[in-house]
């Protein structure tokens, strides 16, 4: 089954009419036949939000209009919308609206409180107007790689930008590049991990890695990683920053799945260089390569 605007504005309906109700991700993924990772990255291509950031901004927001027009208490109100403690409500308020629900009860501000996104049609059609992005087929043979771990937030739980982060991994595989046995020249990957391959963990696993001819054990602080012979799309992304990569993901998950005859098959998505000279050159281009399968 392939997740489109009609599904996610009936699960948004579902959500506004239940906010209190603890969200399943497995069992909502598992009613599209998808997995956690296709599922969330449908729904953020399409609303513009994780699930679960969604989910705490409209609780929240619900929150506050009851603050501002009702009597009723605010551990009351906080037991309302889903949150589970007053600790953690005004915690999570105190972020979105900058003072204590207490606060902004007595002072009364004068906010805009968003509305539910109306998902239309036209909506989704003006979400994907003007992209035209025809991949690559490829029968890709086992791959293999070796490279550095990182340790970074969840796409699907913050909007962190970890650009920072990996750095330090990409620069200490470039430095030790050299130990790593039978490597390919050039060729390079970068992809996301999950633990326990549910992808709702609110950390996951970076590896950059260099691609390598076979498989091996790897020199010391470094992990390998291999992916299986397997039918891929690529589709070419200009490198420069780590928002054409988020752009080009969301493009594939939010249009390009449910309007082609392939769906998402299993394995993990991965960022590929190749015949790379120089990082730093600026027409620098990858790769990102989704693991398919026919539809049936």
């Amino acid at each position: 089954m392939t997740i489109n605007y009609t599904h996610i504005r009936d699960l948004v309906d579902r959500i506004e009419a239940n906010l209190a109700e603890e969200v399943n991700i497995l069992g909502l993924a598992d009613s599209f036949v998808m997995s956690p990772w296709h599922f969330q990255r449908s729904f953020k291509s399409i609303v513009g939000d994780t699930l679960g950031g969604y989910i705490r901004g409209r609780r929240l927001t619900k929150a506050a209009d009851l603050l501002l027009n009702t009597d009723q208490g605010i551990i009351d109100i906080a037991f309302s919308v889903g949150f589970g403690s007053h600790e953690a409500f005004t915690r999570s308020f105190k972020s979105t609206f900058q003072v204590s629900p207490k606060v902004f009860r007595k002072n009364k501000p004068s906010v805009l409180l968003k509305e539910k996104p109306l998902l239309t049609a036209e909506l989704y059609e003006h979400l994907v107007k003007g992209i035209e992005q025809t991949p690559i087929f490829v029968h890709q043979p086992q791959r293999y790689l070796v490279g550095f771990e990182a340790t970074v937030p969840s796409p699907f739980i913050s909007n962190e930008n970890y650009c920072e982060i990996l750095y330090s991994s990409w620069m200490t595989l470039l430095e030790r590049q050299k130990e790593i046995s039978h490597r390919i020249e050039g060729q390079y990957y970068g992809l996301v991990v999950s633990p326990s391959g549910q992808f709702l963990e609110e950390s996951l696993t970076y590896i950059a890695g260099a691609g390598t001819s076979k498989v091996q054990d790897p020199p010391p602080g470094m992990v390998s990683y291999s992916f299986p012979e397997q039918l891929v799309a690529m589709f070419e992304v200009f490198a420069g920053t780590e928002d054409n990569v988020e752009k080009t993901v969301d493009y594939i998950y939010g249009y390009w799945f449910p309007n082609s005859e392939y769906t998402r098959g299993n394995g993990n998505d991965y960022e590929l260089f190749e015949n790379v000279i120089s990082f730093e050159d600026p027409d620098l281009r990858s790769k990102y390569v989704v693991p398919i399968e026919l539809k049936k």
